[in-house]
């Protein structure tokens, strides 16, 4: 028996918040029928995701689009199809029930909300076009619909009264059933004809009192957080148990009226600091049903506690209801303020559907595809994968968490899958976004700088190179480098009056982000004093991290804890990228839906053969399968820092267990003959830019493969950012390797952290083989490649890495790029460059985890001045400097490079960087 068998034997039924075509007919809603679902629910929203992220309707759109439908009547004609479809699904439960479930709603125009003769008229035709009796209509519990509620449940019609927060509200709808129940006996209708649902909406609750004792932010105002939503519902219960007894009540149900049960909905959970299944565990008593989004459905599934809950501990809920408003919060105008903007919110996605449709249309015609390529002689491999994932549903598994699509153990990936479903959970924290930009510049600040590594950094820089700063937002920098020259730019380029330090780290314990908050929090307290350097301040990490505690220890001016289950690498579209993309005056809500567009293209009903996750991911592992692991990217110039990111991403995931795809991003394209059969080129492509155009063209007519990816405007970056989040997660399956740990990142910080802990105890550091910059030495380190040579050499070819502690300047940049360039042709291998230490979060797992293939020119310098670290943030005391931390980090990684095999070799720039690297160019 499933959890949702037993649910029902405690009087609980569960409906799904989700419809889609393929969904319905590839039998997917059937199996979980089979497992004990017992109705679905459907709003303009799933049915945008739906239409605009998949093919399903494409031939339907067309069909009424030349038939002269507008988006409404095309919208109507898609939405009546699938409703019948899923009500004759549910139609076997409606029948065993007797008629009390196997429901599927379709709402009411939202235009209709505060119009009761609009929304009867809508609800009879659209309850007569579906034709099913299974069906239910649902209409908002404004004070216009609930007098419609009433006229329609008299005409027999299921209603499904939506948008429900407070007890009047509950009061007015379960009247207006009663006495609807009332007309209909005395037109002498069949009372056993009809049902309907009161739909009380519980997380909205939380996240609208969250945030005002957010506000208060005293001890017993954080101990109420997370608990109005479920007390608020347990009081409703309690007014359904007192409206449907006594004698008016027992006069009805004696001639076959129904309860109209209480419907729990908006139960995923917005705060990922709380349980996924806070609300259906919290929420089972008899005569109720819980709407789940596909999320929450599976979590419960999964690990949710069946067990009736919804009468226990009343008196406390109650009381927790009592201390809310003791703490002046009036709910009353909380639950008014929610219907005013869930009226507003259920309006906007209907406006979003039809624009949807109309785009749609438009899309439809004749274009490019997103995702394009020619493949040569690999074509057939990757079609054969691509059949192999969809008779192995290998796209469903990964939607459903399923950890053996990668390996048998669980562990570091069930907990790694949150990206999958942040998209959605992001566009519910907008409101809380948009609060701090507020908040920010209402106080004056101009300047913010995100102290970060790693994947906490890189999607914020992306943001910022790509989009800019909106006039009137912050003008973003990310420091991601501890070489003591950035440091000191950075300090030395922000007034500290008006800037906002954004601490970044998923774990909150990342030396180089804590090293960078001590050094900057002193000196913003000596400017502005101890009462007010906190407000300088935000943080993003993980609930209950070490970070999270000092952000509440220095009352911070804010504080975002991301979703736990979402991987550094894999977090751009969560806190830790929205916030600074935000601060800069990004239409967030614009990237986020680009991305759910993808990824409604890419889920668990789409075949492999149609996803373009899958195909890109497939084509990733099977050409490096085939020898071509050097993934080189030629990108539009507008968009090149999307390259930084994506390095990181496949690097860290795919390099290990000696295995990897080497990322080869910035490294000019030159001709075809340059290259050997170790190279796949991807071209990112902004519509109108043709810079990379004429010598893509030549790779392709030389043989070597090329995949194309299509960008219309920059905020397409959103649907890219997902695409290559899951089709590395796709590769990763290919690859027959754990693409969400990074078990080598940690050799490289043990090796740093023994290193500081010895220049604590005898101040200095031990010394390693490096040599002045020497273009012969060079040139024989390189020549004893077991895989060098001229292209002809193909089988299991080198690479060279150069790894620079230097400080991270635009000159050192042109710089690298030259020597480079110089290598490439010389010797026909691919070459990378990173900045230390934050390739160690990117690459620097690939280095080490690889096939060993790789040749790695370690380059350091003498920093031109010094800066100490605090020890302790408020302290001046300093046992170590930046310098200090940095050669470390070097030596670290060189020793762990050692002890993994690899070939190193070091040159010391000094004090003259730039010039050191330009005489070794010339050399070469």
């Amino acid at each position: 028996m499933t959890k949702l068998h037993q649910l029902a034997e405690l009087g609980q039924a569960i409906w799904l918040d989700y419809i889609r075509r393929s969904f319905i007919k590839d039998g997917d809603l059937q199996d979980l029928v089979d497992d004990g679902l017992r109705g679905l629910t459907s709003n303009p929203s799933i049915f945008e995701k739906a239409i605009s992220g998949s093919d399903d309707y494409d031939d339907d759109l067309l069909r009424l689009s030349a038939r002269g439908k507008s988006p409404q009547g095309i919208y109507e004609a898609l939405a009546i199809k699938d409703i019948q479809l899923a009500a004759d699904v549910l139609r076997p439960v409606h029948n065993e029930t007797d008629g009390d479930d196997g429901y599927v709603s379709l709402e009411v125009s939202p235009e209709l909300a505060h119009d009761a003769d609009g929304t009867i008229g809508e609800a009879r035709r659209l309850f007569q076009a579906v034709g099913r009796p299974n069906v239910m209509i649902k209409v908002p519990a404004t004070p216009q619909g609930v007098g419609a509620m009433e006229t329609l449940v008299g005409e027999g019609i299921n209603v499904n009264a939506t948008l429900m927060f407070s007890l009047d509200q509950y009061d007015a709808v379960s009247e207006a059933y009663i006495s609807g129940l009332e007309r209909l006996e005395a037109a002498g209708g069949d009372l056993r004809a009809v049902a309907s649902v009161a739909s009380f909406f519980v997380s909205r609750m939380d996240v609208k009192v969250d945030r005002l004792l957010d506000g208060i932010g005293t001890p017993p105002a954080e101990e109420l957080k997370g608990t109005a939503g479920i007390a608020n519902a347990k009081m409703a219960y309690q007014r359904f148990k007192a409206v449907f007894s006594g004698e008016r009540w027992e006069r009805l149900a004696a001639g076959g009226a129904r309860l109209q049960r209480v419907l729990w909905a908006s139960t995923s959970t917005k705060n990922p600091a709380y349980s996924d299944t806070l609300y259906p565990d919290n929420l089972i008593g008899p005569h109720t049903v819980n709407t789940l989004p596909p999320s929450t459905l599976r979590a419960f599934r999964d690990h949710g506690t069946v067990a009736l809950t919804l009468e226990k501990e009343l008196l406390a809920e109650q009381a927790r209801l009592e201390n809310l408003e003791d703490l002046g919060i009036d709910l009353d105008r909380v639950t008014a303020d929610l219907l005013t903007e869930g009226v507003e919110k259920f309006a906007r996605p209907f406006s979003d559907l039809m624009e949807s449709i109309a785009r749609k249309v438009e899309e439809l015609e004749p274009k490019l595809p997103r995702v394009e390529s020619r493949l040569g002689r690999s074509e057939s491999t990757v079609s054969r994968a691509l059949e192999e994932m969809t008779e192995q549903n290998i796209m469903g598994r990964i939607w459903c968490h399923d950890h053996t699509v990668w390996k048998p153990e669980a562990e570091e990936i069930v907990n790694r899958l949150g990206w999958l479903h942040i998209g959605r959970a992001m566009k519910e924290a907008l409101p809380r976004l948009n609060a701090l930009v507020e908040d920010v510049l209402s106080d004056g600040y101009t300047h913010a700088l995100l102290l970060g590594m790693g994947g906490s950094s890189r999607a914020p820089d992306v943001f910022r190179r790509t989009f800019g700063v909106r006039q009137g937002f912050l003008d973003l920098s990310v420091l991601d480098s501890t070489d003591p020259g950035a440091v000191l730019a950075h300090l030395e380029g922000l007034d500290l009056k008006r800037s906002l330090f954004i601490v970044a780290s998923k774990s909150g314990t990342t030396v180089e982000t804590l090293s960078f908050l001590r050094f900057f929090y002193n000196r913003v307290l000596q400017m502005v004093g101890r009462e007010r350097a906190g407000e300088h301040f935000l943080a993003i990490t993980d609930p209950n991290s070490p970070l999270a505690d000092i952000s509440r220890e220095y009352s911070f001016r804010w504080l975002f804890e991301n979703d736990p289950a979402v991987g550094g690498r894999y977090s751009a579209l969560s806190y830790f990228g929205l916030v600074p993309a935000a601060l800069v005056g990004m239409d967030v809500e614009r990237l986020l839906d680009s991305a759910l567009t993808i990824a409604g293209a890419c889920d668990g009903a789409v075949e492999a053969k149609d996803s373009p996750c899958a195909r890109l991911g497939v084509m990733l592992a099977e050409l490096a399968k085939a020898g071509r692991d050097k993934a080189t990217f030629a990108i539009s110039p507008e968009l090149a820092s999307f390259g930084d990111w994506v390095e990181q991403l496949i690097a860290e995931s795919t390099g290990k267990s000696g295995t990897g795809i080497l990322p080869v991003v910035g490294e000019p394209l030159g001709p075809p003959d340059l290259y050997a059969g170790d190279r796949q080129f991807i071209y990112l492509r902004l519509t109108g830019d043709q810079t990379y155009d004429a010598p893509v063209a030549e790779l392709e007519a030389a043989a070597h493969p090329v995949i194309r990816l299509h960008l219309d405007d920059p905020y397409d970056l959103g649907e890219q950012l997902f695409l290559w989040e899951m089709a590395v997660a796709v590769a990763g399956h290919r690859l027959e390797i754990h693409p969400f740990n990074q078990p080598n990142v940690e050799s490289a910080k043990s090796q740093a952290r023994r290193l500081m802990e010895r220049y604590r105890e005898k101040g200095e550091l031990p010394r390693v083989e490096s040599f002045p910059p020497d273009a012969e030495l060079l040139h024989d380190f390189i020549s004893r490649a077991p895989a060098g040579g001229s292209p002809s050499a193909n089988s299991e070819r080198s690479y060279i890495a150069l790894q620079a502690y230097v400080p991270p300047t635009g000159r050192t940049d042109a710089t690298l790029l030259a020597l480079r360039t110089a290598l490439r042709d010389r010797y026909w291998l691919a070459t990378t460059a990173g900045y230390g230490p934050s390739f160690l979060h990117s690459t620097g797992q690939l280095y080490k985890g690889d096939a060993g293939n790789g040749l790695f020119i370690q380059l350091t310098a003498d920093p031109v001045r010094d800066l100490d670290i605090p020890d302790e943030i408020g302290s001046e005391a300093s046992t170590i400097t930046f310098g200090v931390l940095e050669k470390a980090q070097a030596l670290g990684d060189w020793q762990a490079m050692q002890e993994a095999g690899r070939r190193v070799i070091g040159f010391h720039l000094g004090a003259d960087v730039i010039g050191s690297l330009n005489r070794l160019v010339e050399e070469l």
